[in-house]
């Protein structure tokens, strides 16, 4: 694949004519409705007949590609998710496994397979009703500026930004300073120069050509934060006018997020994961995930519906690296799944992976057998009550809240979770605020023969031992 550096209405016209895939824009509403499997490409699954490749090295390829996805898009299917977010795919330099350390924009990584294997995981994902969230760097280039003379095409300093008014060693080191932020590298990734119009220009012609040529739906920016929100604007409008797009902006305030993410789509829901976290892996009160949602429903009004939600990701430890009890973490799952936002599941979550920082992660999923387990089976009943009653049309009511219990409808249907952990015993909430008409027979989605009726007192929800229910009208 080579990019062509034209205007957007010239690939429009050439694709089209080309019979090349324009992908499925349906922007925020589309996305509205979707449930995100996320993987990292080297990490998921080998091609047919490939073996592993690193062994017990998590900072090296492993083996994952392009054709290992899509062989597999029917284990991602079989949990209810109609998305996947995969890794970066342009060439990286050594040691890119993860995508992020880009050396040659105008070439696919060839450890991910060829161009051809991409555009083949699009169309056979389409064929299954499965989009495709393709991971996208416009920050920086590499993973150190000595590595600049092999960049393609940005392989001289005055593409980068100067270290001049840097701290030492050019890093940032105070990313509430935007200057600093904008202009520094985090950590050590030479930091492109946005403003300058030849960068700006290519970076827009480049993955405008690349999403056109492969038909992806959507696309998760990296590294928002670092970029100078008038840049995303022009990204925006340039490059994927009717494609979505989801941020990553680090940061637990909700204003920090509009601050440098508002020009996007939509962003990663970093707030409401550190709640989740502090709740369910850190059994904290429950009612401070009131307090969080009343936080971001006044920050961001009805946009909240399609920030992205999750309970882990590649650049954390997993949730069960610090809280081995599985039912805290089915609790944060379940209530992930169908709270407001667009949900998204991290790989090997549902064979109850709990590696620790990066790399370690970053497992390879091949390792598990793709067992249907436990986790798995939930998260299908989850993602399958979300497209029965399609939650997404109804904002969240909340009906009960204290330390140890959450309850809430979407809908028709009402979600109990609690943080009170598998040896908790039997917990019983009376809840009189509810949607249901008196004489309703409501039954639990994870045991169909768990039914209970509602009464003039109210709805009773009874969680043994740490788990959750999703109840719904008979």
């Amino acid at each position: 694949w080579t990019p062509r550096m034209t205007l957007r209405t010239v690939l429009l016209l050439s694709a089209a004519a080309s019979g090349l895939s324009i992908g499925r824009h349906d922007g925020v509403e589309g996305w509205k409705s979707r449930s995100i499997y996320q993987v990292l490409t080297d990490r998921f699954a080998l091609s047919p007949g490939a073996s592993d490749t690193c062994g017990s090295d998590l900072r090296a390829y492993c083996g994952g590609t392009f054709r290992g996805i899509e062989k597999k898009l029917g284990y991602i299917k079989g949990m209810g998710f109609d998305a996947v977010w995969i890794s970066p795919v342009v060439s990286q330099v050594d040691g890119g496994y993860h995508g992020y350390w880009a050396r040659d924009l105008s070439s696919i990584n060839e450890n991910f397979g060829s161009f051809e294997d991409l555009k083949s995981l699009v169309d056979s994902a389409h064929d299954q009703g499965i989009w495709i969230m393709l991971d996208v760097v416009v920050n920086h280039m590499g993973a150190y500026i000595d590595q600049l003379p092999s960049f393609v095409p940005f392989n001289d300093s005055k593409y980068f930004h100067s270290c001049a008014t840097c701290p030492e060693n050019c890093m940032i080191q105070d990313f509430y300073n935007d200057e600093q932020t904008y202009i520094c590298r985090l950590a050590s990734l030479p930091d492109l120069n946005q403003s300058r119009p030849d960068v700006a220009k290519t970076l827009i012609s480049v993955y405008s050509d690349l999403f056109e040529k492969t038909g992806i739906d959507g696309v998760r920016m990296d590294t928002v934060t670092e970029v100078e929100p008038e840049y995303w604007k022009q990204f925006k409008e340039g490059a994927a006018p009717e494609t979505f797009i989801i941020g990553e902006v680090f940061n637990g305030d909700p204003q920090y997020l509009i601050h440098h993410g508002s020009e996007l789509d939509s962003l990663l829901n970093y707030p409401l994961f550190f709640t989740i976290r502090d709740v369910f892996q850190s059994q904290k009160d429950m009612r401070t995930i009131s307090q969080r949602l009343e936080e971001m429903s006044a920050a961001f009004g009805n946009k909240t519906a399609i920030l992205g939600t999750f309970v882990d990701n590649h650049d954390n430890a997993r949730f069960l690296n610090t809280q081995p009890d599985v039912q805290l973490f089915h609790s944060a799952l379940v209530f992930s799944l169908t709270t407001e936002g667009i949900p998204i599941v991290y790989y090997g979550s549902e064979q109850l992976y709990n590696g620790g920082n990066d790399p370690y992660c970053r497992e390879k999923l091949w390792t598990s057998n793709y067992e249907n387990s436990t986790t798995y089976n939930l998260i299908s009943t989850v993602n399958r009550i979300r497209n029965e009653y399609a939650i997404w049309n109804y904002s969240p009511v909340e009906l009960a809240s204290d330390n140890s219990f959450y309850a809430f409808s979407r809908g028709k249907a009402l979600i109990a979770v609690t943080n009170a952990g598998s040896q908790s015993g039997s917990l019983s909430r009376t809840i009189t605020k509810h949607p249901y008409n008196i004489g309703s027979k409501l039954c639990n989605a994870f045991y169909p023969s768990d039914c209970i009726m509602v009464t003039n007192q109210g709805v009773q929800v009874d969680l043994i031992n740490g788990e959750s229910k999703i109840f719904t009208p008979v």
